[in-house]
């Protein structure tokens, strides 16, 4: 909670800046650029329902990607890192209860178009998912072989 008001309150910081809004009637996605380098961007589906936020910077994802489905937060992305050629992440998906479903890496390619960047998300090292109760239900592990994530091990835990 305390996190999303630091969010909210940055937010609103920034729409206090100049903004510039534009809107892709083709793709249903709108950008609202904060500075030169830094912009917002919100997509939606084909009737209008909001399918993910976030922040893109030249050629790669910042801060937070927020994932919606039927216009309710399901899971977030919060990006970790980046090198020459890649975007790190970890993917953070909750019960309603708060607690954590699931916790796993992603990896996305770096590119200019933000569809193509967010499409490209791969799994790769140690996901783990967890029961309602807050107990592991299952580890797994995943390498990247070119263009795949390959599930390489899994460990169950209690029969989940």
């Amino acid at each position: 909670m305390k996190n999303l008001l630091i969010f909210v309150i940055f937010l609103v910081a920034f729409s206090c800046e100049k903004e510039k809004q534009i809107v892709n009637r083709n793709t249903n996605q709108q950008n609202t650029m904060l500075t030169d380098s830094i912009k917002n961007f919100t997509k939606f589906d084909s009737k209008g329902n909001l399918l993910f936020t976030g922040k893109f910077q030249k050629d790669k994802l910042v801060d937070t990607l927020f994932i919606y489905s039927n216009n309710t937060l399901d899971f977030i992305v919060k990006i970790d890192s980046s090198d020459k050629n890649y975007v790190y992440g970890t993917y953070i998906s909750k019960y309603s209860s708060g607690k954590n479903a699931k916790i796993s890496f992603l990896r996305f390619e770096k590119g200019a178009n933000i569809d193509s960047v967010i499409s490209s998300s791969l799994l790769y090292g140690k996901e783990t998912i967890y029961k309602p109760n807050g107990l592991k239900s299952a580890e797994r592990w995943y390498e990247i072989h070119e263009k795949t994530s390959v599930l390489v091990k899994e460990k169950t835990y209690d029969g989940w």
